[in-house]
């Protein structure tokens, strides 16, 4: 396998000079499919360079270093405690959310992580081939959580024929996820609100085609609420990609799922059938670990007669 170039070479070579222990776990991720590896990743990084100007190569890796970094300790004080860090929303809000410097890093460190973590590319693929591509034409997506937005710019900027209206609760989100729509050229079809997530169920029922979720259900006291949420603004057939953590510790991370089928029942409650799913996990633990951190992608379907 060849080394890589241009942007994603860049990455490397900085990895490699300065954080070496970090460039191991992207170089997997790099040769499970090498040509599409690199394709993402030009992309995603093209993004990243013309949103965060010069600086973009060291402040984007440091970043990431530090999120991998604070998420392997974060690991390890679960597997000495057997519980989360916190336990509810307001904790994870006073120190990071509302932290407008620490949830700028957060944010552009698990941007990188989208592809440069294994597991993370595996549920990338997943978005590409079974959720997005049989979208149907002129979609309307709704994305709660956007965080750093790339799910939904990658969508937008993919399929001409959709636009994308993201809701956040957190105004370095919106920053961040616009900053990249706009370097994406997609800021046309794309616009961002700063709303809770949980708030959305005012909204009129059916009124989106698609909806997007990425990793926001472990941050919430009661996750139900947000499947109620999905379930509702879904039109009848329409799709939804919905990814969660399971035994997996971050700084932010509130409710604990441990078992694959606690995110499929959720659905199943909210009128909606896994129509396919993925779980993966990293590609090495914690020695002597009694939890696999997993990261889980679904893609579901709103019934359209209750259920089947």
């Amino acid at each position: 396998m060849s080394e890589p170039t241009g942007l994603l070479g860049e990455v490397f070579a900085d990895l490699a000079a300065r954080h070496p222990a970090s460039l191991r776990g992207a170089q997997e991720a790099r040769a499970i499919e090498p040509a599409r590896f690199d394709a993402t990743a030009e992309r995603y990084l093209g993004w990243l360079r013309k949103a965060r100007g010069d600086a973009w190569l060291t402040s984007s890796v440091n970043a990431y270093v530090q999120f991998s970094t604070d998420v392997i300790f974060a690991q390890a004080d679960y597997e000495d405690d057997g519980a989360y860090a916190h336990d509810s929303f307001a904790k994870a809000h006073a120190e990071v959310y509302s932290q407008r410097h620490v949830m700028d890093e957060y944010l552009w460190g698990v941007y990188l992580t989208n592809f440069l973590w294994v597991h993370h590319m595996e549920i990338m693929r997943f978005f590409q081939d079974r959720f997005l591509a049989p979208l149907p034409a002129n979609a309307h997506i709704v994305e709660i959580a956007p965080g750093h937005g790339g799910w939904g710019v990658w969508a937008t900027a993919s399929r001409p024929d959709v636009d994308l209206e993201g809701f956040d609760i957190s105004p370095s989100s919106i920053a961040i996820a616009s900053s990249i729509a706009n370097a994406a050229g997609v800021s046309d079809r794309v616009t961002y609100t700063l709303r809770n997530a949980l708030d959305l169920a005012v909204m009129p029922e059916a009124s989106a085609d698609a909806v997007i979720c990425s990793f926001l259900v472990e941050h919430l006291e009661q996750p139900d609420q947000l499947f109620a949420v999905i379930g509702r603004i879904l039109k009848p057939g329409g799709t939804a990609f919905i990814t969660g953590a399971l035994t997996a510790a971050q700084v932010d991370h509130i409710y604990e799922f441990r078992r694959e089928s606690e995110l499929i029942v959720l659905a199943e409650q909210h009128g909606m059938r896994v129509r396919e799913s993925l779980s993966v996990s990293p590609q090495r633990i914690l020695p002597k670990a009694k939890f696999l951190p997993r990261s889980m992608a679904m893609a579901v379907t709103r019934c359209a007669h209750g259920f089947w």
